[in-house]
């Protein structure tokens, strides 16, 4: 099964942010009968880790948030910073799993079936 791609990265001040996509951005914000979904409703929902790791990005999270997240895997918090890293030639972003954090490091990949 193939994973979904590393979202690109923009600087939002000092703040590195995954790219967001508009139109997803639109849809959480608006539905057809009027009822907002929020990240709230998302999480109540069955997706798998993959999924919302790239959702994350998909609406823009920071990169030092991303690695905060309990769905992401310490395998793919490394991918981002290093993708991160590469894009602005900046050895000193990443977030807390790179500095070995305690409380958010040893999520492991969700084994696909």
């Amino acid at each position: 099964m193939n994973k979904n791609p590393m979202q690109p990265f923009v600087m939002d001040g000092k703040v590195v942010r995954f790219k967001a996509n508009k139109i997803v951005a639109y849809l959480l914000d608006s539905s057809r009968d009027g009822h907002k979904v929020d990240l709230n409703d998302l999480a109540m929902m069955e997706f798998s880790q993959d999924d919302r790791a790239q959702f994350a990005q998909l609406i823009g999270y920071s990169l030092c948030g991303f690695h905060e997240l309990s769905y992401v895997s310490d395998l793919a918090a490394e991918n981002a910073t290093q993708a991160a890293r590469i894009q602005f030639k900046r050895s000193k972003i990443g977030g807390c799993r790179d500095d070995g954090c305690e409380i958010h490091a040893g999520v492991t990949e969700e084994v696909s079936a």
